[in-house]
This record gives structure tokens, sequence and C-alpha cells, in this order.
């Protein structure tokens, strides 16, 4: 399914709209020269320094230390095959309105069973890995994944590579292999393995504005907010808060439970279970990003159970929390605020991880859960360089990709206009552009998408939001504990306020398909690409015609910087659930 096209460009020419330079202007004033990419996003406590072992920082991208202790016990997860032709005309069953199969969805035991690799086969690997020394906690796969565990030795001699400890730039010490692991014959139904590279690659993008608000949920868009300008209010009006449904949140940092408290008690919520279920060890560092996620879709879904999984930023620990939360099937909905740069990926993990997570996002769409993930916060240059590129996992063809806009209210709170977040300054806007990883899938049509960038790859993004920082979001975060009271209030940006904020609306759609008697949505993109070519397009979406993402302008109908527009919340609800 994937291709191995490429897409590389200047940046745009960047004409600011008066809107837009005035908001440039402020920002300039505000903090003085412009902020470098490293320093952009949301920053990450000094935990994660303290978690990993630290070293001397390195010139260069990083340098090798030298051979790992071979008695060090690693985990890793061998990434299994399954029954794919099968699956994908399942898929477009499951997912075709004519189909009597159409929204049949599956369980996890179902999808296992018709799908995953067979019993037997799992058995078989199992005994093969104990056989070459490593432990198998379980025999069972999760989601596609095998998890066993070994000694640095025994993994070099059974991957053919030689792990060394390694330093980064930024003074963090990690294990890689000197080559791309090789898979023995012995274990045959693998694709790949996951774990012994333990970089942290994968990272979080809330981007926190650069005045902070002096009084309670003074600046920035609260719920309130948040419901005028986008056509909530005959939704919530109607009874509809995300009661009995489930989110489930990928994070890769931890967060205080009494931020979220100080957030609801502000603002008069009733608010659903919180839980939180640490994954391959859990993580060790705080960021605005987990309750950025969380009090998001407190503002439109109050009442919706949150599951939050927790995890390291390495490739593998990420690729088992996808895994988890698939496999748990808790949730209906997952919103997915984390992603690195396709481009950016190390080759001896890369195959493996897009196989792997590739598993349990077509797992997700055949038991019917709907996948959102943030679309990025370096505009059309995911890799923070002068390379066109997008992030993963929004490229993914099971997920719907969320791109970011600055959102302006009239004086009353409605609705006024949006434009492409795109700051020049900063090097930030909303992620877009055409994946070099996968091909683009049969649903992705409609005004727009055939355009003079197109390559026969997926494009991103699907849908977008209000994400520029200076237009952002009310959010309680005291960090590492250094502030007290109204001093914790910030205003928050970035794709990763954008994606919970469609992830409420969606857990509202179906609180309502289920009152009917409906099923959940799903995959939302052949529903969200029929009403994007269809006369409903301006009823249930916004279409944002200025800004862009620092290269491809936003314009009429779908476009790179925010895909079909915003939401309009209540007809597109209605529109949603009326094919569920």
């Amino acid at each position: 399914m994937r291709n191995s096209g490429n897409n590389t460009g200047k940046r745009r020419t960047w004409r600011a709209t008066p809107v837009l330079a005035l908001a440039a202007l402020s920002l300039l004033a505000a903090c003085g020269p412009s902020t470098p990419a490293s320093q952009r996003n949301a920053p990450r406590t000094a935990a994660a320094s303290k978690a990993a072992s630290a070293c001397a920082p390195a010139t260069a991208a990083s340098v090798r230390l030298g051979p790992t202790d071979p008695a060090r016990t690693l985990t890793v997860s061998l990434v299994l095959k399954g029954d794919s032709a099968g699956l994908d005309a399942a898929l477009a069953a499951l997912n075709d309105p004519a189909s009597p199969e159409y929204h049949h969805f599956l369980s996890a035991q179902e999808y296992a069973r018709r799908f995953g690799a067979a019993s037997t086969t799992v058995a078989s690997l199992a005994a093969t890995l104990r056989a070459a020394g490593l432990r198998v906690p379980m025999a069972t796969a999760s989601a596609g994944l095998l998890n066993a565990q070994g000694t640095v030795a025994t993994l070099d001699t059974l991957f053919g590579v030689r792990l060394g400890d390694y330093c980064d730039k930024h003074g963090q010490r990690y294990i890689a292999p000197d080559a791309a692991p090789h898979i023995p014959a012995s274990l045959a139904g693998v694709s790949g393995v996951l774990g012994l590279d333990t970089r942290s690659v994968i990272h979080t993008g809330s981007v926190i504005a650069p005045r902070r608000p002096m009084v309670s949920g003074g600046n920035g868009f609260g719920p309130t907010e948040l419901e005028r300008a986008y056509d909530l209010g005959p939704l919530h009006q109607a009874g509809l808060t995300g009661a009995n449904q489930t989110v489930a949140l990928p994070e890769i940092d931890r967060f205080r439970r009494s931020d979220v408290q100080s957030y609801d008690q502000t603002f008069g919520l009733h608010t659903g279970a919180i839980t939180v279920t640490p994954v391959a060890g859990g993580a060790s560092s705080t960021s605005p990003e987990p309750v950025l996620d969380i009090e998001v879709i407190h503002a439109i879904a109050p009442a919706a159970n949150i599951d939050v999984y927790e995890s390291g930023a390495d490739l593998g620990s990420v690729a088992q929390m996808f895994s988890k939360i698939v496999s748990d099937n808790h949730a209906q909905v997952i919103s997915i605020s984390l992603g690195a740069c396709e481009k950016g990926l190390d080759p001896s993990a890369s195959q493996s991880f897009y196989d792997s997570i590739d598993n349990s996002f077509q797992q997700a769409a055949a038991q019917g859960m709907s996948v959102l993930v943030a679309s990025g916060d370096s505009g059309a240059y995911g890799c923070q360089d002068d390379n066109l590129s997008v992030q993963e996992p929004s490229s993914n063809p099971y997920v719907t990709a969320v791109g970011g806009t600055a959102l302006f209210t009239n004086a009353d709170g409605s609705y006024s206009r949006e434009a492409g977040w795109e700051g020049p300054l900063e090097s930030s806007g909303g992620g877009g552009g055409v994946s070099v990883v996968y091909q683009r899938p049969s649903w992705q049509t409609g005004p727009g998408v055939s355009n003079q960038f197109s390559n026969g790859a997926r494009q991103v993004p699907d849908i977008a939001a209000d994400a520029d920082p200076l237009t952002g979001y009310s959010v309680y975060y005291s960090g590492d504990g250094g502030c007290r009271g109204s001093e914790c209030w910030q205003v928050v940006g970035g794709t990763s306020g954008a994606t919970p904020l469609w992830a409420g609306i969606v857990l509202l759609a179906n609180e309502l398909s289920r009152s009917h008697g409906g099923k959940p949505l799903g995959l939302l993109n052949p529903r969200l690409y029929q009403l994007g070519a269809s006369a409903q397009a301006s009823r249930v979406f916004h279409d944002v015609t200025i800004g862009g993402n620092l290269y491809y302008p936003a314009a009429s109908a779908w476009d790179y910087s925010t895909g079909w527009g915003t939401p309009i919340g209540a007809p597109l609800v209605e529109a949603l659930v009326s094919q569920s």
C-alpha cells in the first residue's frame, strides 16, 4: 500500500492578511526575536532527563559511546503478519453504506481470529524465542505485536546486530543497533522487530502563547467560547455531553489530576472518569500536552470517560501503546497528539514501526474506532528543515489528520472567520502536504483533492480546527509546580488542540447515534470526503480560504492547509449520524 514518492520545495512567499499581520506583530512585540524551531513546542520538564542516563551532549546528531552491556535486558516487540488481503476487502465492506456488512464492527477477539496471526503461529514463535534464550511473558499477540525479553547478547545474535550506547545532542543516552535487524528464517510470520532502538523520536505538539493569562480562564478559548464559535450549542442543549462514551489518549508525558480539576471547577463542568494505564514502563516527563487534550475534550464532551495511556517516546514503546489501546477496545475514539517526521525515522526501525501502526489502525477501523491525529505544528516542513514533509501517524490512511487554523470570533462570540495557521516568524503552522510512505486511498477524492502537487500519494490534512497559539485554548497547567492559582493559566495552541476538539465532536455524534440505536461512526474519512464533495459541504464545514501552512495556501474546497475546513458542529453531527 505504501509508496516511495518524494516532494520537496521552497517555502511559500508569505503575504500577510491584515489580521495575520497584526497577529505576527503582536507576537514580535511580545517575544522579541523569533523562537528557534527546536524551542517552539512547550517544554518537557527536567524529569525527562532524570529518567534516562545523562551523558555529555554531542556536537553532532549523536556519538557512539561503546557497546551496550551484553547482560542488560531489553523488551522487544515482534511485528506479526496477518491476512492483509482479506482485511482490505472486509474494511471496504464495513465502510460501504451499500454493503450488508456496513458498520457491522468486529470485537478484538473476532478481529484476531479472522485477520491476526494464527494462534498456532504465535505459539510456534513463542517457542522459538524461548529456545533462543528469550522470555515470552504471554504467548498471545496484541494488535499484531508479540513481546519478548532478552539480554543484549541474545538479541545481538538473534537479529544479527551489535547494539551500542549512544549520546544525542541533548545529552540523552540511548541504545541503537549498528544495522537494520535481520529476521531469521526461524521467525517465519514476523515482518519486523521494535525495541532495539530506544531513542526518543516521537514528540508532542502543544505550543504555549507568548503571554500568560492573568486571571482564571481570562484569555484563550474556553468551553463557552468554543461552543459558540463552532456551533455546538444545539448539541449541548439537546442533552449531548459525551455520556457513556470513551476516548483514549496516548501520551508520552504525565499530568497532574489537580490541573484538570482546577479547569473543571473554573468552568463548572461535570465530567466523566479519567483512568491512567502505563505501557512499557510508562512516561517520566511532563508537558502541557496531556492536560490540553483532556481539558479540550472536557470543554466539548465533558461527560465522556477518558482513558489515558502513557509510554516512553521511542518507537517500540509508542507502538506497544497504540497496540494496547486497540486491543483493549474500550474507547470508541482515539485522539493522538503525537508525531514524527515521515522522512526522519531511522531506516533500521521505520519499516517495522509502519507495519505495526498499520496493524493497529486497521484493527481500530474494523472495530469501529475513530482515530484522529494531529498533523503537526511545523507547517509544510514536518522535519523542521527546508524540505516539504508530513508527519506520521497523521499520514496513515486509517486515521483522520487534523490541521490547524487561526480562529476569530465576533464581539458576541459567534464565528467570524478563520485562516490557515502559519507563523513565519517562528516557523510554525498546521502540518500538511503529501506523504512519501502511503498511496492515496480510494476515498480521498473531491473538489481540490487532485491538484498540481498531487502524485498519487496520501494527502493531509483531512480537516482542521483552531491551532494558532495566538488564538489558542485556555488551559490550566501547573508544570513542575512552579505556579499557583491564576498563574497556572496558559493559552496553548497547536494541532494537538484541534485534534481533541474534533474528538469531542465525534464523541457527541456517537452519543447521538447510540440514542437512536445506531453504531459508532468508526473510520471517519470516507464520510468526511463524501460530505466535502456534496452540496452539504458549506452547511457542515467552514471552508477556510485565506492563510496557509508556510508553503501550501488555503483554498476553496479541500487544501493542504485545512483539508475540508473546520466544523459547523450541529449540522455536521447530524450529517455524520445520518449514515451511522
